[in-house]
């Protein structure tokens, strides 16, 4: 008897998505999120450094945790609230901190090596 493939879900599935219908899940961000995500990110660019230049001395490393935190918190807003509409679940906390967490560390490279500030 020869083996052959088992083959999980035979039938063609179809996701709706904000640019329209695709035959593979892949997360996709519409217009709204990305504008969301691009306004925080740029508030969270200018806007804390000097929030914190005024409260503590070295600057950078309160400044890359918050501004990692306010991003990667509203990559996960973006995808969960405006994207999907589903309520916030412990996904959302997940996607939120490891989003803060790269998002923190390449902005901590990025001020401690000097290029920005």
């Amino acid at each position: 008897m020869a083996l052959g493939w088992k083959v999980k879900n035979e039938e063609k599935t179809e996701y709706k998505t904000a640019q329209g219908r695709t035959d593979y899940n892949i997360p996709m961000l519409g217009y709204r999120s990305a504008l969301f995500i691009f306004v925080t990110a740029m508030v969270s660019l200018f806007i804390v450094p000097f929030l914190m230049k005024q409260i503590f001395n070295d600057y950078r490393l309160p400044t890359s945790i918050i501004s990692g935190l306010i991003v990667g918190f509203s990559v996960a807003f973006a995808q969960y609230r405006i994207e999907r509409k589903k309520k916030v679940n412990s996904g959302f906390y997940l996607l939120g901190g490891l989003m803060s967490f790269v998002i923190a560390g390449a902005l901590f490279i990025v001020y401690y090596a000097g290029i920005l500030y």
